[in-house]
């Protein structure tokens, strides 16, 4: 029996809401402001998610092509950038709604001693999380790893792909992004 075919016109239709609501806070976040800049960084990854979860449905129908590979290479893209972004990290765009503004302002360049002394005092005075996810980015981000990694165990079946140079590409972008976010972790640990 054949898969059922997928509304192709529902799916246009959610994933022009997507664009329209990030849009929206991109606009929001133009202006700089930390929780705007933070809204659409965490919108940013629960998009990622829903085309995540819809690629790996779609592998899981048996669709193992080349095709669903190139997908799940821009989505890998695009997970370590938002990653990066959340954990206050300097990333490269990967997709159309890049950040406007940075999370964090990288700091003047200092000499000697006195950078020395003074990146020794800012560390004991550094919140031990800053660079961490929040719980709930912890476990969408999870969930996004989840996805990602079960469409590169289903592709990997196929000979071809497998040993191909854009699989081992993928698998270390999802390496380094389970690094950046610290996804081999529990949430809140």
């Amino acid at each position: 029996m054949p898969p059922p075919a997928q509304d192709t016109s529902a799916l246009s239709g959610e994933f022009l809401s997507w664009a329209r609501w990030l849009d929206t806070l991109r606009d929001a976040a133009r202006g700089g402001d930390y929780t705007a800049v933070q809204a659409l960084a965490k919108g940013k990854l629960r998009f990622i998610l829903r085309r995540s979860s819809l690629l790996r449905d779609k592998t899981m129908l048996g669709v193992l092509h080349h095709r669903q590979l190139a997908e799940a290479h821009a989505l890998c893209q695009e997970f370590e950038q938002v990653i990066g972004e959340l954990t206050g990290r300097i990333m490269p765009p990967a997709d159309e709604w890049p950040l406007p503004v940075r999370f964090y302002a990288p700091e003047p360049a200092m000499t000697g001693t006195a950078a020395g002394q003074r990146s020794l005092h800012e560390r004991r005075h550094v919140p031990t999380r800053q660079n961490r996810l929040d719980a709930v980015s912890q476990s969408e981000a999870q969930q996004v790893y989840g996805c990602l990694r079960l469409v590169l165990r289903l592709l990997q079946q196929q000979v071809n792909l497998a040993e191909s140079q854009a699989m081992a590409q993928v698998n270390e972008i999802l390496a380094r992004t389970v690094k950046l976010g610290h996804l081999d972790s529990e949430p809140g640990v």
